[in-house]
Order: structure tokens, then sequence, then C-alpha cells
């Protein structure tokens, strides 16, 4: 089992990657850290807002709050014994983005037309070439959206008490000035951001 969740995708992979993930995860999944990571390039951190019910029962939407730095704070403020519960922002981003499967999304890159027209033979050609999800990454996704919606369901209520209807997680990236650019005085990273569709806030206990 660990030798087939290591090989690059394959028509074995497909054909029993639930399987073979049900047995892999959580306990034997491979994670290497090994050998020396590349440096950081970016910074990430995650926005949370909420549609909050008033007294006269009509709906207001909140301004975004940085539910990120708070933690970092205090993560950076307990350097021996820190709590688990500050890196949780953290690693929304990470769960958001590392549930596909590399190999597979290579190819899906490669069937993608330069200009896509969707009714043309070639896009409806190569929408049959690109591999669709895998039943692992469907599970992922399903996971990594229940952690981000649990992670702002927690942070929206805390902040705005329990009168929430809907929230909404919004995941900013901002990628550092490259190292040849480091002499530049006027060199500034460049900010990114991705929404994501609004959630039904969870009831979050502990």
């Amino acid at each position: 089992m660990t030798a087939l969740y290591n090989t690059p995708f394959n028509p074995v992979r497909e054909k029993y990657d639930e399987q073979i993930h049900s047995y892999m995860s959580p306990y034997f999944g491979q994670d290497w850290h090994l050998f020396a990571p590349e440096p950081v390039a970016e910074d990430s951190g995650i926005l949370v807002r909420a549609q909050k019910v008033r007294a006269d029962g009509s709906l207001v939407t909140t301004k975004w709050a940085d539910v990120t730095t708070p933690h970092i704070s205090k993560l950076q403020q307990q350097r021996f014994w820190p709590s688990r519960v500050q890196r949780l922002p953290t690693g929304v981003r990470q769960q958001l983005d590392s549930w596909r499967d590399p190999q597979l999304e290579e190819l899906r890159a490669k069937n993608l037309l330069p200009d896509p027209r969707p009714d043309s033979p070639e896009s409806k050609k190569h929408k049959k070439l690109n591999p669709p999800l895998t039943p692992a990454e469907h599970d992922a996704r399903a996971t990594a959206l229940r952690y981000a919606q649990a992670l702002a369901s927690a942070e929206a209520t805390q902040l705005w008490g329990n009168d929430i209807r809907s929230i909404q997680v919004r995941v900013v990236s901002n990628e550092f000035p490259r190292f040849s650019e480091r002499y530049t005085r006027d060199s500034k990273g460049k900010i990114s951001y991705y929404d994501l569709d609004w959630m039904k806030p969870l009831k979050v206990t502990g």
C-alpha cells in the first residue's frame, strides 16, 4: 500500500485510489521533510466575515476580520508550550491548497486549451481527456472546506455573537519581492486573494 501510495499517478492508482487512501490515511500518510525546504516565498492568512441578524430581523454583512494575525501573536508569546489552537488559522490555506493530486493536476493543465470555446468540438474533446476528481480528492476537498467552515464559525461567533446566518472565508496571500529585487527600494510584494462561497455556520464546541 505504501508503494502504491507513493508512486506517480497510474492506472492501478486510479482504480484503487479510494482503497489506498482509506488504508494510508490518516496514520500512514507520507510527508517528507528530511532535506532543506525551499525558502519561504510568501505570507498568507485568512479573513472572515458574516451575515448577522439585526434586532429588526434584517441581515447585515460585517466587515472582513483578520483572524490569523491575533493567533500568530499569541503563538509567538508562547515559545515553550504553544497551544495547538493558535496554529489552526495558518493550516486553512494549506488544507485548501493541497487537496488536489499533483500528478493529475499536471495532466489537467496539459489538456487545457489556451482559449477554450465552450461549444467547440475541440473543447469537448479536451474536457473528456481531463481526469475527473478521484474519490480521494473529493474527500480531501470536503475535509478542507469543513475545516475552514468550522474555524470560521468559531471565530465569527466569538467576534459577532450567535445571531449569525452565514459565514465566508477569504484566503489572502502576499508574495514577497524576488531576491533579484532586494536592492530596489520601491519593491513591494504582490497581494492576491480568493473567496470561498458563503457557508452556514457550524456549532463548534471546545
